[in-house]
């Protein structure tokens, strides 16, 4: 299949804005209760698109009379069908033009959100939109350029789900309740079991825990009468033939939807899963979770005010010294500290992922005690 180019996209966006731009003078915001239609504009993967689930929920606490369209990676869009918060979810893509032209066929949006990526502004402006808010510096300064309402980002540390709500302006939103975002009906062959969900996935190899910890804590759950649930993601299955599920566990190997696999997570006892998409699908399924942290940050992307109903433990070194990118989606951020590395042999790259190797087995069942603590089996001469 022909890979698709950006192009007839760009063109058509450079010749709206081309008509637009001269009138941009005349731009004012609208009136709070004039906001009929709202849009939030973003192309991010999985983990980063979850987060912004707070921004989605005090949109309506905000305008609860309004039309929401989140337009999103078409991939994404089937996670939304049970409508969250009464938003209507639209699949895009930049090298997709029929999808770019759909946009430009909505009705204008009064206002336009975009979650952190400031290069999308000339896509809201060419379709119309009245009003675009953004984060505020975002690198090149030229992604800024058609941004009319700049949020900073906080200057203390937080969760960027709860960063990701200060586009709208007010107290944050209620916590995540299942309420606003109801399951979908699934059956699953493991439903009826006490199980727990180990996702060995991750959206890169720095992120991979080591198959012989996966083993150990697999050990740990069996002994203890627990269903092992093994998960990956599509094209991962090698992570899991390494790791050699015993005949008795339950293997998920990247054959379930995001629906799937949300239903899987919510009837879990609890959830380990890598810091990655997968492990913010969890937050929205209600599923207790730990959360593996390697080169990531537990404080941008471990648990937050938002999801707070919700046990997240996070496990990994506080500080580890190759952890020294300062920067998220493109904006310098004192108090950020993560890893970007990609794993290979050049000398910029990471050789081996240290910092997920000393997570050990010991640190995640210590971790489990405090999300189930009726497991009574699990005790300290066990850890």
């Amino acid at each position: 299949m022909k890979k698709q180019r950006r192009l007839p996209g760009r063109l058509l966006i450079f010749a709206a804005l081309l008509c637009r731009l001269p009138w941009q003078w005349l731009r004012r915001r609208p009136a709070e209760e004039a906001v009929q239609r709202i849009l939030v504009l973003h192309q991010f993967l999985l983990g980063d698109a979850l987060m912004a689930t707070s921004l989605l929920a005090k949109l309506r606490e905000r305008y609860p009379a309004a039309e929401i369209i989140l337009a999103c990676p078409q991939g994404q869009v089937g996670l939304y069908q049970s409508r969250p918060y009464g938003i209507t979810a639209v699949g895009w893509h930049p090298r997709d033009f029929a999808s770019v032209r759909k946009l430009f066929a909505m009705p204008r949006f009064d206002l336009a959100f975009l979650c952190g990526e400031n290069r999308l502004s000339f896509l809201a402006r060419a379709i119309g939109a009245h009003w675009i808010i953004g984060f505020a510096a975002e690198a090149p300064a030229y992604k800024n350029w058609l941004v009319d309402e700049a949020v900073a980002y906080s200057d203390q540390p937080e969760s960027w789900t709860d960063t990701a709500a200060r586009l709208v302006a007010g107290p944050d939103p209620k916590p995540f309740s299942l309420v606003d975002w109801p399951l979908e009906a699934v059956n699953l062959p493991v439903f009826g079991q006490t199980y727990v969900v180990l996702h060995v996935g991750a959206s890169s190899p720095t992120r991979y825990w080591p198959a012989a910890n996966w083993r150990e804590l697999a050990a740990y759950l069996r002994a203890r009468a627990l269903t092992v649930v093994w998960s990956c993601g599509p094209g991962e299955e090698r992570l899991l033939d390494e790791i050699r599920p015993e005949p008795d566990d339950v293997t998920m190997a990247g054959s379930l939807s995001l629906v799937q696999l949300r239903a899987l997570l919510h009837g879990a006892r609890a959830a380990v899963c890598p810091d990655t998409g997968v492990a913010h699908l969890a937050k929205i399924a209600a599923a207790p979770q730990v959360m593996l942290f390697g080169p990531g940050s537990e404080t941008l992307f471990g648990a937050s005010r938002f999801f707070s109903a919700t046990p997240c433990i996070g496990v990994g070194a506080a500080w580890f010294p190759c952890r020294i990118q300062r920067d998220m989606h493109y904006r310098q951020t004192e108090w950020v500290m993560r890893c970007y590395r990609t794993v290979g042999d050049k000398p910029e790259q990471c050789h081996k992922p240290q910092c997920m190797a000393v997570v050990q087995p010991s640190m995640v069942l210590q971790a489990l005690v405090q999300l189930l603590p009726e497991e009574n089996e699990f005790n300290e001469q066990d850890i």
